[in-house]
């Protein structure tokens, strides 16, 4: 470490003679960090995330430089500033801001026509990726001698947010880049590792991160497993989330949530989001063009109450439901009123994947005549769930506990796989 570093940081970790070195704040960091945001809540662990730690510090860990920044909307920090605000007013301006899908300010929805474009606000150049390149490439690096990654992500693997922390991790090695990571927490550490790995026939942008399909881990965290196993050579730092506990969501309550893209709005949806997902292979609609997206879902020529009625009978823990009416001002059924059913998980016990699955075989069982899973060769929904074994499990009617028993050993053994790894643990 630097002397500049030391001042600031412990190495809480050290392998490979600092290759993977992960950064705890010192005590006069967290002071000062803490000083800066009281909470309406009362006495409570402070969550500090990396970014709050090192724009403490005044960005010194940065001092010197040349780097790239790859954020969005929720690159904030305690007080909702921005982290490129505060980095261009502390005197360390990125040479290239990266954007992931749904861009800088987490309001686009499709992808952007253009590669490069230049932010208004501080007239740095802005690569997109979500554009007709998904990674930046070497060239587009040259000059550079670090990459700060500074995104909250959901960490379930068709999220494109691990593709394309997947692809800077390899690009950044092939370039002879550190890769430093501001770490941030996330909301899936109540849930243990569920799915199985994409299968190499299903590769897709929804489906390239090597992972299980809900594997809850931190940026950080899945760059270190990725930094241990697939880029040998990759330079990596990681400045830790002070407080963090996955089993815990509290958290939560403490700050304030940022869409990471339009359509989680809130951290319902987020939860909702890993066992609901997989109808977007198929003809109902998730709420896309409501205030509520995977909150409600449904079709107008869904039978609703019987589908309660059904959903009820599973006595499903952690979660309630109520039918709904809504009408999607875009995306699938756009106009038209569309009958459905409301999710509200309420508790840690609640079980995305089960919820969904079950969900959709009984809409299937109800709707003979109109349900349909969407595709011809190729489905949407395999790509999702990374092997085509999901749909199949649908299409036969498998009972839940069938349909995981086909996936468990590979969620164990990811666990197992990935114990170094997990700084927070599991």
């Amino acid at each position: 470490m630097s002397r500049l570093e030391a001042r600031d940081f412990k190495v809480e970790r050290n392998e490979e003679e600092g290759r993977i070195c992960v950064l705890a704040a010192r005590s006069s960091v967290l002071e000062a960090a803490e000083e800066a945001s009281p909470t309406i809540f009362g006495p409570r662990r402070p969550v500090l995330g990396g970014l709050d730690l090192a724009a403490a510090t005044g960005f010194r860990i940065l001092e010197g430089r040349r780097f790239a920044l790859l954020t969005n909307a929720t690159g904030r920090d305690r007080e909702l500033n921005s982290i490129l605000d505060l980095l261009v007013s502390s005197g360390h301006r990125p040479e290239l801001i990266l954007e992931p899908e749904h861009g800088l300010y987490g309001a686009d929805d499709t992808i952007h026509t253009g590669i490069f474009r230049v932010d208004a606000d501080t007239g740095i150049r802005v690569l997109s990726l979500y554009s007709q390149i998904k990674r930046p490439g070497p060239a587009n690096l040259a000059g550079l001698d670090t990459l700060v990654v500074d995104l909250q992500n959901l960490p379930v693997r068709c999220y494109t947010y691990a593709t394309t922390l997947t692809y800077i991790l390899e690009d950044a090695e092939q370039a002879g880049l550190e890769v430093l990571i501001l770490d941030r927490p996330h909301p899936y550490g109540i849930w243990p590792t569920a799915g199985g790995i994409v299968e190499e026939d299903y590769l897709s942008f929804v489906g390239t991160a090597p992972v299980p399909f809900l594997y809850s881990m931190t940026p950080g965290e899945y760059a270190i497993f990725m930094a241990q196993h697939r880029f040998p050579s990759l330079r990596l730092r990681v400045i830790r989330v002070h407080g963090f506990v996955p089993a815990e969501m509290d958290w939560v309550l403490a700050g304030s949530w940022i869409n990471p893209s339009p359509n989680i709005p809130d951290l319902e949806s987020a939860l909702v989001y890993p066992g609901l997902v997989f109808f977007e292979g198929t003809n109902v609609s998730l709420g896309r063009g409501t205030t509520r997206p995977f909150v409600y879902s449904g079709a107008p020529w869904m039978k609703e109450k019987l589908v309660l009625e059904e959903l009820r009978k599973l006595n499903l823990k952690g979660v309630r439901f109520g039918s709904v009416t809504f009408t999607p001002s875009a995306s699938l059924y756009a106009g038209q009123h569309v009958r459905g059913i409301q999710f509200h998980p309420y508790s840690k016990e609640f079980d995305p994947l089960r919820t969904g699955y079950e969900y959709m075989r009984i809409i299937r069982r109800l709707h003979p005549t109109y349900f349909r899973i969407v595709g011809g060769r190729s489905f949407f929904m395999d790509r999702l769930w990374g092997s085509a074994s999901y749909r199949e499990a649908i299409e036969a009617d498998l009972t839940y506990d069938e349909f995981r028993a086909l996936w468990q050993d590979d969620s164990v053994a990811f666990e197992k796989l990935t114990a170094s790894a997990r700084i927070y643990g599991l």
